[in-house]
């Protein structure tokens, strides 16, 4: 008795079509999986390492992208040009998507440096409160904002111009706040009580500084430096009270005029 090995013409037809499914279906899954690399190379694509610690330097900047309503996306390094701005209106970058901006710096158009930072390269805004957004103030109308991220993910904020309460003499209040001061002090008296960490920022057109910052009830003076306008950032636990008494000399309201009082706008304050 003999085998025979032969295939029919239907076997062999049902082979090559499945060495042909085969082929097929091998070729998607590498155009897929080539796809899914070449997205996720894009994602970690940074601005050039050259100009990694000076993105402002580079010739051929890597641009944010403008997703419209104030919200821009990008990558380490990338840039976002404003123009027709207010310098006396503060900017809140607040990031999305659980992304992270990091440090963020303000130059002029083709990265001219405007007001110079801490070590001779333009003002950073660099904040460690757990605050929801990073307070900006810009010297000029248009500027250009570096973006500091991770270098191995892409970022994503909103820009937004929300209005920021005037405040002098006394201010006190619980939990967090932000307003900027009315007037020209430079100097003021914090005391904190009650539980929890208060710790407060400054924030003038040469960046952010930290100025306060307590576990336990204090009482002390603090100073920063000069500028307008100046935000005050203020992070603390909701049973953490706070106060800051500005000298009355150095309020902006001429003398023999009575100062206005203020709606209370700010979350937290109190007069």
């Amino acid at each position: 008795m003999s085998s025979n090995t032969t295939l029919s013409g239907a076997a062999r037809g049902r082979l090559l079509a499945f060495n042909g499914f085969v082929w097929i279906f091998g070729l998607v899954v590498v155009i897929i999986i080539g796809a899914v690399l070449l997205a996720e190379a894009g994602d970690e694509v940074s601005a050039s390492d050259e100009y990694g610690y000076e993105p402002w330097l580079n010739p051929d900047p890597v641009l944010a992208d403008d997703e419209g309503d104030g919200v821009y996306s990008g990558v380490d390094g990338a840039m976002v040009r404003l123009g027709g701005l207010d310098p006396a209106q503060p900017l809140l970058l607040t990031e999305l998507d659980g992304t992270y901006v990091g440090r963020v710096s303000v130059t002029g158009p083709g990265g001219a440096i405007l007001t110079e930072g801490e070590y001779g390269g333009p003002a950073e805004f660099e904040s460690y409160l757990a605050t929801e957004g990073r307070w900006v103030i810009v010297p000029q109308s248009d500027v250009e904002l570096w973006i500091d991220g991770f270098s191995d993910e892409r970022w994503r904020m909103k820009i937004t111009t929300p209005p920021v309460e005037p405040r002098s003499g006394t201010v006190s209040g619980f939990g967090p706040a932000v307003f900027a001061l009315d007037g020209n002090a430079t100097t003021a008296r914090v005391s904190s009580r009650g539980e929890g960490r208060v710790s407060i920022e400054t924030v003038t057109e040469n960046g952010i500084t930290e100025v306060f910052s307590e576990n336990e009830p204090t009482d002390r003076s603090i100073a920063w430096a000069d500028g307008r306008p100046v935000l005050f950032v203020i992070d603390a636990w909701d049973d953490a009270g706070w106060t800051i008494d500005f000298p009355e000399d150095a309020a902006s309201t001429p003398a023999g005029t009575a100062a206005p009082t203020p709606e209370p706008t700010v979350t937290g304050v109190s007069p």
